[in-house]
């Protein structure tokens, strides 16, 4: 799958933010360091079908963002690379968890207030 602009002007994270399922592919490897994922089991993490990771794919692996990792078994899994811009997309994730859940716990406190 080409992105709209596929040049060596374009930074890795563009190419991956222009599209929505990349982004869920890469947050599910974020949020699980040091895990790796079959093809079926990452889109069925992400909310998408097979073809959409086999689409993507490729482009993933030549923006060094994800690592083939050998298991043993016949099919190849996947993890978040340990490039700078893989390791960014990973701390923007932890970022972006811990502001969501400063933001639900005042939340969830006016709502346990209302239930008492």
């Amino acid at each position: 799958m080409e992105s709209p602009k596929s040049d060596l002007t374009t930074p890795p994270l563009a190419r991956v933010l222009v599209y929505p399922a990349r982004v869920k592919f890469l947050s599910v490897l974020a949020d699980n360091p040091g895990e790796s994922f079959g093809a079926t089991e990452l889109a069925v993490h992400a909310g998408t079908a097979p073809s959409t990771w086999t689409a993507h794919r490729d482009d993933l692996l030549d923006l060094d963002l994800i690592e083939e990792t050998e298991t043993g078994g016949v099919y190849p899994e996947y993890t978040l690379a340990s490039t700078a811009h893989a390791q960014l997309l990973r701390r923007l994730s932890e970022e972006l968890d811990a502001l969501l859940h400063e933001l639900n716990d005042p939340l969830s406190d006016a709502i346990g207030g209302f239930a008492q």
